[in-house]
């Protein structure tokens, strides 16, 4: 070989070997863990001489969960190069695996840094969170039990004793980021069949279960576990057999506990339920109903254990529509107006005004329950022509008059449906008491 590529060669050679010490150098440090169930203690032997003051600056923990529990650690110099790192979990949740990263880390060597990941495990003696005293449980829905430290669902399901069987699910955690992780020390526990209702349920844990962390549950876990009662549905508006109910009804339930949750279906679609109180609630339709067509509600009710009712269901009849039956449709979402038909057809469209808050529970169908030729509202020195009354919380007038009896201009402080003097007197003419009245968006 010439001369020339052998010193080619040769500079390549120490370039390489140079490089490979490099890197050697930075990355490669003897390490060893000493855990138990009070700290974790990391000793690094780094090889070479550190800048010691600026270690803390390099160090960082990660772990699998967004929700990481705080740690706290000392740093403890042996020599120039050996450190000892001591780190103690701070939080409720114990014995997690977490990494220990040190990044670019400076030597006493000028251009020369050292990096090292270290997988740190935490050891905790296992405790039960959660339930601490006798819980109250559905029949058929999940509850929860929780630990302090990530357990496996496998560990659950073999040393778990009771005369009734549960499927066992982890939580799944949604993160900041959209994404999800499993919550190994909360488990939802969901009987395979019904529970008795009013019976109580002896739940063991048993001693010698293993967390992940490697310690073992020292004694039984006894949950006592009570099974809820299901929870009755008192009344429903419409009732079971009712007829001649309105285009847009206001349904209604009472329960006769209190509850957490309603549900309701109109021939089997769902409905929108809200509380009005603990025992009370109503539900809003979506569209006008039929006339002249029969209809089934089915209701159910949920208290906060998760049991639930029994399905009520109801039988109703919607009202007819005669060919000349006068009726009005108003709307006070968006579009502000009042659609008058006779049967079927709609005679005239009225523009209206109306700036109150709305309510969704006065939303529904009324019937007129009389109406004046003017209307004083004295607490706020306001008034107007041709008043029609809806109910105690609303009602129709002509244009907004001051106490002048002048035009103004005050719709803010208006507690009626505002239309024009020409509109209302039309109106007024009109309609008669108990024509139906529906409100909604």
């Amino acid at each position: 070989m010439n001369k020339p590529y052998r010193i080619i060669y040769y500079v390549l050679g120490i370039c390489i070997f140079s490089i490979v010490m490099f890197c050697s150098l930075k990355y490669l440090n003897l390490s060893w863990v000493e855990s138990n169930t009070s700290y974790v203690k990391v000793t690094i032997n780094f090889l070479i001489p550190m800048e010691q003051d600026q270690l803390k600056e390099h160090i960082q923990l990660r772990g699998t969960r967004e929700n990481q529990t705080a740690f706290n650690y000392s740093i403890k110099w042996l020599n120039k190069q050996v450190v000892e790192l001591k780190f103690e979990e701070q939080n409720e949740l114990k014995g997690q695996k977490i990494k220990l990263i040190i990044g670019a880390a400076p030597t006493q060597f000028k251009g020369l840094s050292k990096s090292a990941t270290i997988p740190l495990q935490f050891k905790t003696d296992i405790e039960l969170l959660e339930p601490t005293n006798k819980l109250l449980v559905s029949s058929t829905h999940a509850f929860v039990i929780a630990f302090n430290t990530p357990v496996s669902m496998q560990q659950i399901n073999k040393y778990l004793q009771c005369e009734t069987r549960f499927d066992i699910k982890p939580f799944e955690i949604a993160t900041s980021a959209g994404e999800s992780f499993t919550d190994d020390t909360r488990f939802l526990l969901t009987p395979k069949s019904a529970l008795e209702n009013g019976k109580n349920y002896i739940l063991i844990i048993k001693a010698g279960m293993r967390a992940k962390c490697g310690t073992f549950l020292k004694q039984d876990q006894i949950i006592q576990l009570e099974v809820d009662q299901k929870p009755t549905i008192n009344k429903t508006y419409p009732i079971d057999g009712d007829k001649w109910i309105g285009l847009y009804p206001r349904i209604l339930l009472e329960s006769k506990e209190e509850v957490a949750q309603v549900y309701a279906m109109i021939n089997n679609q769902p409905l929108k339920g809200t509380l009005v109180d603990s025992k009370h609630a109503y539900f809003i339709l979506d569209e006008l109903l039929k006339p002249e067509t029969a209809y089934e509600l089915k209701f159910q009710v949920q208290v906060s254990s998760g049991e639930v009712s029994e399905s009520k269901v109801i039988h109703f009849t919607t009202t007819t529509l005669e060919q000349k039956r006068f009726w009005m449709d108003i709307h006070l979402g968006k579009e502000k107006q009042i659609c008058c038909y006779e049967g079927t057809k709609c005679i005239r469209k009225i523009p209206c005004q109306y700036t109150q808050n709305k309510n969704a529970y006065l939303l529904g169908t009324y019937y007129l329950q009389g109406k004046a030729e003017v209307y004083e509202d004295n607490s706020n020195y306001l008034g107007g022509n041709y008043w029609m009354i809806i109910s105690d919380k609303l009602g129709i007038q002509g244009d907004l008059r001051d106490s002048y009896w002048q035009p103004s201009n005050q719709f803010n402080k208006a507690k009626n449906i505002i239309i024009s003097d020409e509109d209302a007197a039309w109106l007024y003419g009109k309609i008669a008491t108990d024509t139906m009245i529906i409100v909604r968006e």
